[in-house]
């Protein structure tokens, strides 16, 4: 037995020898290289239990852990100019056990300071690969950013344009009820397509009303479907085509000076940009407006026939229609009667047509009883119509109408005028 344990000590005092010499040739080696070093010192876990049994005496036999903890305190420790972490383990044998001891040690260049810290294995193999190879870091870091970029989402793409119709739709061809199949009068010219016609029951509706392209909106009559919409236009159209509007009243719309945003112009009806827009068998009455009480037009192509615009207020000009020099406007047995200039803005004027500039065509029409200016504009287009108090075009009169009523513009029986306006 005494042999026995001599052999074990003079082995291990070997192995001491060969460890304590390498620390010193790593370190003169790491001296000359521009890779930072790390040391490693091996010291046995406290928690770890003996691996080796106690011998017959009770006195507890030489361990290989105890050995390598003897070992550990001879070894140099390199410092680092970067603090680096790596690991290491060491693994002894014998016929009973195997023994694992890792433990790290981490130098700073800065004069004494030190950490005892053990980062995680991840950490530490991180560390390590950073430490001893630049190249794979960088494929690393190249692989992560084109991971990141490819999950970058693209903008969507615009929605497609509208269609465009090409002609005006059939009335009554395809039909969506109000407020049958919709509650409301622009819930359903937003759920039509081209050619489709809104059909508007009996009844008043508070609503303003934008058009869309290739609709028919259609009421039950004039003065039975009725669109009311006091502080905005009743009726507005910006750069929609091909529509027809028939049957149907636009009451007490518009609004006031500095009432309405976008200027208040066009109290009944408002179209700009908009071209091929037909009205037929309308009434537009009690609106009020900065501009065309009745009705505003701006770059805009309208047609009216059999439709009557009365009693209708603009403050500054136009009280049943104004147009734009960019307008093409023509009437055809239409009625513009006592229609009123305010002059609030103590400018203007014309309390019926304000065509300014331009290009109109007016048949068959009656403009009367609008106060200050029945018509203002060039008259070359104008034939076979009753204007008081204007002279010009072609076959036109001027002559009291004889309605029946200022509620009622039918013609009394006998009128002179007998064939013109909406009769």
């Amino acid at each position: 037995m005494i042999a026995i344990a001599f052999g074990l000590l003079f082995a291990n005092f070997s192995s001491a020898q060969v460890a304590s010499s390498s620390p010193s040739s790593t370190s003169s080696d790491q001296s000359q290289s521009a890779t930072p070093v790390v040391s490693v010192q091996l010291t046995s876990s406290s928690s770890m239990p003996p691996s080796n049994p106690t011998s017959t005496d009770g006195a507890p036999s030489s361990t290989p852990s105890d050995d390598l903890a003897q070992l550990s305190s001879s070894s140099t420790t390199v410092g680092s100019s970067t603090p680096v972490a790596v690991s290491s383990a060491s693994s002894t044998s014998d016929s009973t056990s195997t023994t694992a001891v890792t433990s790290t040690s981490v130098e700073s260049s800065a004069p004494g300071v030190s950490s005892a810290t053990s980062p995680s294995v991840d950490q530490l193999s991180l560390t390590a690969l950073a430490s001893s190879s630049p190249s794979s870091t960088q494929s690393l870091l190249s692989s992560t950013s084109t991971a990141t970029s490819s999950t970058v989402t693209q903008p969507a793409s615009p929605p497609p344009s509208p269609p465009v119709p090409n002609a005006y739709p059939t009335c009554d061809q395809s039909v969506i009820n109000v407020p049958a199949d919709y509650p409301s009068i622009q819930t359903a010219i937003d759920a039509a397509s081209i050619g489709d016609t809104v059909k508007v029951a009996a009844g008043t509706y508070n609503e303003d009303v934008s058009l869309k392209s290739g609709i028919c909106l259609e009421g039950a009559g004039v003065d039975q479907t009725i669109i009311s919409k006091s502080g905005a236009s009743g009726i507005s159209g910006n750069g929609v085509s091909y529509v027809i509007i028939e049957n149907l009243t636009v009451e007490d719309s518009g609004c006031a000076p500095g009432l309405c945003g976008g200027g208040g112009d066009g109290g009944g009806v408002w179209l700009s940009g908009s071209n091929n827009i037909t009205l037929q068998s309308c009434r537009l009455t009690g609106n009020t407006a900065v501009n065309g009480g009745g009705m505003y037009l701006s770059a805009s192509t309208v047609t009216m026939d059999h439709c009557l615009i009365d009693d209708n207020t603009a403050h500054n000009a136009g009280g049943g229609i104004i147009a734009d020099a960019d307008s093409t406007v023509a009437l055809t047995d239409v009625t513009v009667a006592n229609n009123t200039w305010s002059n609030a803005l103590g400018n203007g004027g014309v309390g019926g047509v304000d065509a300014l500039g331009a290009s109109l065509q007016i048949a068959n029409s009656i403009l009367w009883g609008n106060n200050d200016t029945n018509f203002s504009g060039s008259g070359s287009g104008v034939s076979n119509s009753d204007i008081g108090g204007w002279s010009g075009g072609t076959d036109n009169v001027s002559t009291n109408p004889s309605f029946v009523s200022t509620t009622d513009y039918q013609l009394q029986t006998g009128s002179a005028v007998v064939g013109m306006g909406t009769n």
